[in-house]
């Protein structure tokens, strides 16, 4: 039995007292978050997630890192894992209609860890100079409103160690954007240092092995490739290129989609040429946020890319890496690229070449991967929107390489992309350039899957 572990999870959810427990924001949240998903117009089950979490807690693989695009799910999934191991909830009626309900040891672990859910973004983006202290502080804070008389002058870890032997609990640790760091302060390496010690403190210190059940973080881009750094290198990951055995948990698998098609009376073929396209393990994944969209509204449009930023999709482009501008157009054309995913250090600020540059357009989610053929290409309509609505313009010493305007249809005609370029006047936003201006029309037909292209000189 793990009854009485204490789970440290890193989230945001407030409500569902267990009555004699604590409820915090850290630290032994409720189960809100959850609450909220469950009662949404659309909620598919994932609850499988937590038999796979049961079978390495408390084990020497307890660590995991789940590093996926946006808006594939994971901030929900931290919200289910709340709910179901934090004892500030009780959460057994919540989750007797789900699959987890019908697993052997569902009570064993129930509502039975102390759980501490951080979302480091949420920090981060006000404690530059303080993030570790500020979140050590807010931690502490909530551990004495239930154990009174703590000493909170000593090393987290110690101080995590010393609720462990008081309680007999241990910690399971999850925390949310734990990459934030890495990505957005790449320029302020003690920063990112320090984070990476408080990373280490929390998963693999020596008192970790003793009161950490289970560690789970949540980034964009896989754990950044540092020499000199060993915080994270017992994680096990789980990433945008590979992530059996629980790829089916992040995002929608095919027959999740077409069940949902019938129910809202949506073109399947619609939707998977709008919507389809990640290829992870073999399984057909598709953006979640986006096929709900389009389910409640009954409307096939570009939701993930109103969520997105593309400025880094424009910075690669720019920089051209060995004809990276090239190839994007002809994967807009239906191509797919050959690309070694090995070399990229997982790190935005030191992408140097094409293939570095197409493995973090992968991870992003802007471009999809076959492990098996060792290629990239565009997912679906919906991200192939989002390159084509940019104007493309060769850097200043790239010579006569002439600007590009590209625009997309389905199921119309390249001819018609081309006038719309022309009536819409889109190279007005290239009215200084002096070289020459290709339009690129290109239009994807839903009955034969393929594409057609049409280009003209202005």
């Amino acid at each position: 039995m793990l009854s009485g572990w204490l789970i440290l999870v890193i989230i945001d959810s407030i409500n569902d007292v267990q009555e004699g427990d604590v409820v915090g924001i850290y630290f032994n949240p409720d189960n809100g978050s959850f609450s909220k998903a469950i009662k949404s117009q659309i909620y598919i089950d994932k609850t499988g997630l937590l038999n796979e979490l049961n079978k390495v807690i408390g084990t020497e693989n307890n660590c995991i890192a789940v590093s996926h695009a946006r808006r594939f799910g994971k901030s929900q999934a931290a919200g289910m894992i709340d709910a179901y191991y934090s004892r500030g909830s009780d959460s057994k009626e919540m989750f007797s209609k789900f699959v987890i309900a019908k697993s052997e040891n569902f009570e064993e672990h129930l509502n039975q860890y102390n759980v501490i859910h951080l979302d480091i973004s949420s920090v981060a983006d006000f404690h530059k100079d303080d993030l570790v202290e500020t979140i050590i502080k807010d931690l502490c804070d909530e551990f004495k409103d239930e154990y009174r008389g703590l000493d909170d002058s000593k090393d987290i870890q110690k101080i995590l160690m010393e609720i462990y032997k008081i309680s007999g609990i241990q910690f399971v640790i999850l925390i949310d954007e734990w990459d934030c760091v890495i990505r957005n302060h790449s320029d302020r390496p003690n920063l990112v240092h320090k984070y990476l010690q408080f990373m280490h403190a929390l998963f693999k210190s020596e008192e970790s092995k003793r009161f950490l059940a289970l560690g789970y973080i949540t980034g964009i881009l896989p754990i950044k490739k540092i020499r000199d750094e060993s915080a994270l290198n017992n994680f096990r990951e789980f990433t945008m290129l590979k992530s059996r055995p629980i790829t089916q948990y992040y995002g929608f698998t095919e027959e999740e989609v077409k069940h949902l098609c019938e129910k809202y009376d949506m073109d399947f073929e619609s939707t998977k040429a709008w919507y389809n396209g990640y290829l992870i393990d073999g399984m057909h994944m598709y953006n979640p946020n986006s096929v709900v969209q389009a389910m409640t509204f009954h409307d096939f449009d570009s939701y993930w890319k109103n969520s997105s930023s593309f400025e880094v999709i424009n910075t690669f482009i720019t920089m051209n890496y060995d004809g990276l501008k090239e190839d994007i157009l002809a994967m807009l054309s239906g191509d797919m690229i050959l690309v070694n995913t090995e070399t990229f250090s997982n790190d935005l600020s030191e992408v140097s070449s094409k293939d570095e540059a197409l493995t973090a357009l992968i991870h992003l989610g802007y471009l999809a991967y076959d492990y098996d053929e060792g290629c990239a290409y565009l997912p679906n309509y919906e991200v192939a929107k989002g390159f084509a609505d940019m104007v493309f313009i060769p850097r200043a010493n790239a010579g006569n390489r002439p600007a590009m305007i590209i625009e997309l249809k389905y199921d119309q005609t390249a001819d018609t992309a081309i006038e719309q370029i022309k009536e819409r006047r889109y190279f007005g936003s290239l009215s200084g350039y002096s070289h020459q201006i290709l339009c690129v029309g290109i239009n994807y037909d839903k009955e034969t899957k393929k594409h057609t292209c049409v280009i003209e000189s202005m």
